[in-house]
């Protein structure tokens, strides 16, 4: 046993197990300090699984508390719901840890949303251990669907919220205030139009329509476009490039579409040139211009290598040793989540080779411009916007937002990083029309998601808004570090 699944077990031993029913509220005095971590308290709530079929049995959402640090009242807590989909809150929590300003007035509470974490976490070892090409993954895909079975539709962003609801009661607040990026807005969305007399102010970082009436997420689209406006950006603010990186993506393209790069065991075609573009930096940023640049220059003068290098570094399918731990990212509830949440052009209950013609109809409509400088299906199999064609028919399944969602007037700041190229301002910005009152802020030289990248502006503009419901001196996020 590793010193790692040692500590996993401790903590999971020391959760205080409660209900939603329990008499009086689990307060953070009350809750076990988390081992290995004292500045944070554990807890966990049972839920059903089902809250409309009682016979489904159970699961237990855990949550960690961090006290208030200031010596006067607190004012409301901070909930943090996680991205991914699939990732837990435990593993995010040192976004919140380097930005004390957020726990000066708030207790902060985050959660492993069900399927992740210690809340029962999906583990699909197919998915989990990693694929080498898309055939494989779809394979993955639909053994995972077919191993969860009756509970493949119970983990979307509307049963989140729901268990959100139960970690509320059960420690007793009024009222909160929700912090959540990438992804987590989706349950965020989710709980303010269910429950918005207990939401004081919303906070989305580089978050996404839960509704998504257009189907931007599924397809990605806004994302080549933004890819191409960040790759300029970067190049106008360093000193060392020189020349039209627009150009240079758009000839890269045109090359891989028409000849692939092939050497020993490393294919560069499209997909993949879009995945070293997109994460070919360090620390999941873009590919430098510079090195963009280099590559077109280098390839219209016959040299392959550097384009090859770059391939080697930043493989596009992950395999056993590129994937995270089932503790800090669950594979099989990424795929959960969104397969319940995500509009698609088919209806679930179609069978699945009428799935596909609808899907391929849906992507021939497109405009041959919108993925631009890609391919629509290059651009496609590098977003997979097919990835839940074989994930099962839902038997009954909770919106992630109801129709009837009231959240236009909810108090909400939006971030969005303006080097941010996983979800990009041109997609962010669709949250104006379920928010149109929010202040929304561009954070620059932040990349995914705004508060990693800019602790220094970020949690000083989120604290002033949850105490005052104003966005005040945004001065901070004009200018990049």
């Amino acid at each position: 046993m590793t010193a790692r699944t040692a500590l996993l077990l401790a903590v999971s031993a020391l959760l205080l197990l409660v209900t939603p029913a329990a008499a009086g509220p689990a307060t953070p005095a009350t809750l076990p300090v988390c081992p290995g971590d004292p500045s944070w308290r554990c807890g966990s709530v049972v839920v059903p699984l089902d809250r409309a079929d009682p016979s489904a049995g159970t699961i237990q959402v855990a949550f960690y508390v961090s006290p208030h640090t200031g010596s006067g009242p607190a004012l409301q807590p901070i909930f943090i719901t996680p991205g991914g989909p699939g990732e837990s809150g435990w593993a995010e929590r040192f976004f919140y840890e380097k930005a004390p300003q957020l726990s000066v007035r708030h207790d902060l509470v985050l959660i492993d949303p069900r399927g992740t974490g210690r809340s029962g976490a999906i583990d699909c070892p197919d998915l989990q251990n990693g694929f080498r090409s898309y055939p494989a993954f779809q394979r993955a895909v639909e053994r995972c669907g077919r191993q969860l079975g009756a509970a493949a539709d119970r983990y979307g962003s509307g049963d989140v919220a729901l268990d959100v609801e139960d970690v509320r009661k059960v420690l007793g607040y009024d009222q909160i205030d929700y912090y959540a990026f990438s992804y987590g807005p989706v349950s965020e969305q989710g709980y303010a139009a269910r429950f918005p007399q207990h939401v004081h102010a919303l906070a989305l970082d580089a978050g996404l329509v839960a509704s998504d009436g257009g189907q931007y997420f599924l397809w990605g689209r806004g994302i080549p476009r933004a890819l191409m406006r960040i790759e300029g950006l970067l190049c106008r603010r360093s000193s060392s490039c020189h020349g039209n990186v627009a150009a240079a993506v758009r000839y890269l393209a045109a090359r891989v579409r028409a000849h692939p790069l092939k050497s020993r065991h490393i294919v560069v075609d499209e997909p993949e040139l879009i995945n070293l573009l997109s994460h070919g930096g360090s620390e999941g940023k873009m590919a430098p211009p510079k090195t963009v640049l280099h590559m077109a220059v280098a390839l219209r003068r016959g040299s392959r290598k550097p384009l090859l290098e770059l391939a080697r570094q930043h493989r596009f399918w992950p395999g056993p040793t590129d994937v995270g731990t089932l503790g800090d990212f669950s594979e099989g509830d990424n795929l959960a989540a969104q397969c319940s949440d995500l509009p698609t052009p088919w209806s679930p209950a179609d069978p699945i080779a009428i799935r596909r013609s609808k899907y391929a109809a849906a992507l021939a409509a497109f405009p041959k411009q919108t993925f631009a400088p890609f391919s629509a299906r290059g651009w496609t199999r590098f977003w997979v916007s097919d990835e839940c064609l074989s994930w099962p028919a839902p038997s009954r399944y909770e919106p992630a937002v109801p129709t009837t969602a009231p959240l236009r007037n909810l108090p909400a700041i939006i971030f969005s990083g303006d080097v941010d190229s996983t979800v990009p301002t041109e997609m962010t910005r669709h949250l104006l029309a379920e928010f149109p009152n929010a202040a929304f802020i561009t954070v620059a030289g932040a990349a995914h998601p705004a508060i990693g990248w800019r602790q220094d502006c970020v949690p000083k503009i989120a604290t002033h808004f949850f105490d005052t419901l104003l966005a005040g001196d945004t001065s901070c996020a004009r200018k990049p570090r």
